[in-house]
């Protein structure tokens, strides 16, 4: 398969960024095949790396550590960077246990300790009913892949962001809103959703899936309600920008403060290159409460580049691309 070809099928995430930027600054790529998945051969001025599976190249050192929940939590914990109060269960019994002894208080999130993406996730858990609800659900989220163990916090509400530090700095941070529309006093819904849809980039846009209808019903809400001017509406809980997500530049308004913390988990968790989902009341000051929900070792991030955040945005590529080829800084 050409080149040209291979990173246009690339639907989503950096590595199609990755790899246009690389051509757009000259580096040369090889493509090698082998058992089907092709291994990626870069060449700039006398310097070769390789990439598998879609994999940036870069040196993560032990992310392994981040597969699991559980065990990030607890190296958070001993980092002295806080983390949401909970539980890690297998049952039903032993998570209603549990959350009466530790006095976790409703309302509650509940997800697999080793998913991803929100899969198998819960939120805004109100009772014990509605947690045996949300534990069957994390715990056959992935079909034949059942998850025995699970976790359930309490709810943390504040602003959600996603940082990504890279080589022991914060490279960005954006906040994420869930899929979402904002009343004008005219328009329906479906027309709100429509607009929004015309100016987001393929794939990337509010689907009217069983999910949104479902919220649009609990809300007693049509396809065809107006909603009053400037009231915004959200379709889902979810934040991920496949499903209509936004992204918001913030990365000069975050404290120093909160920096280091960022910095400071990804060490701790021994990555180079991670995106750690931030929750802070008010990420301008030191003196807001916060917690690091967990810490992604191959994030996404066209969130924080053009066209798809709102803001400067950075250019995530050609900072590890020059990493990597020290050369090229000099272009």
């Amino acid at each position: 398969m050409p080149l040209k070809d291979y990173i246009k099928n690339i639907k989503h995430g950096g590595f199609k960024s990755f790899l246009k930027k690389a051509v757009e600054l000259g580096v040369q790529i090889e493509m090698i095949e082998e058992g089907g998945s092709p291994i990626l051969k870069l060449h700039y001025q006398g310097k070769s790396i390789f990439c598998y599976k879609r994999n940036l190249p870069i040196y993560k050192r032990m992310g392994n550590l981040t597969k699991n929940k559980e065990v990030t939590k607890t190296i958070l914990t001993a980092s002295d960077i806080q983390t949401p109060k909970g539980i890690t269960a297998t049952s039903l019994q032993e998570a209603l246990k549990l959350v009466r002894e530790r006095k976790l208080k409703y309302p509650l999130i509940c997800k697999p300790v080793d998913g991803s993406l929100a899969k198998g996730m819960t939120w805004d858990i109100a009772s014990p009913q509605e947690l045996r609800v949300a534990i069957v659900y994390a715990k056959n989220a992935y079909g034949r892949r059942p998850r025995s163990r699970f976790l359930v916090e309490e709810m943390f509400v504040a602003n959600e962001y996603r940082v990504l530090v890279f080589n022991g700095k914060v490279l960005s941070c954006v906040q994420k809103i869930s899929a979402g529309i904002t009343g004008d006093g005219v328009s329906s819904i479906e027309e709100l959703i429509a607009h929004f849809n015309s100016k987001r980039l393929s794939g990337f846009e509010i689907k009217l899936d069983k999910i949104a209808k479902e919220t649009l019903k609990l809300h007693s809400l049509s396809l065809q309600s107006i909603l009053p001017k400037n009231h915004f509406f959200k379709l889902r809980n979810n934040l991920n920008m496949s499903d209509g997500g936004r992204s918001i530049e913030c990365t000069k308004k975050m404290h120093p403060y909160f920096k280091d913390i960022c910095v400071r988990a990804a060490e701790a968790v021994g990555l180079t290159y991670g995106g750690i989902d931030f929750f802070a009341k008010d990420i301008t000051s030191k003196k807001s409460e916060y917690v690091i929900l967990e810490i992604n070792p191959n994030p996404f991030y066209n969130m924080h580049e053009k066209p798809l955040v709102e803001g400067k945005g950075v250019d995530v590529s050609s900072e590890i691309l020059r990493s990597i080829f020290p050369r090229l800084s000099k272009k």
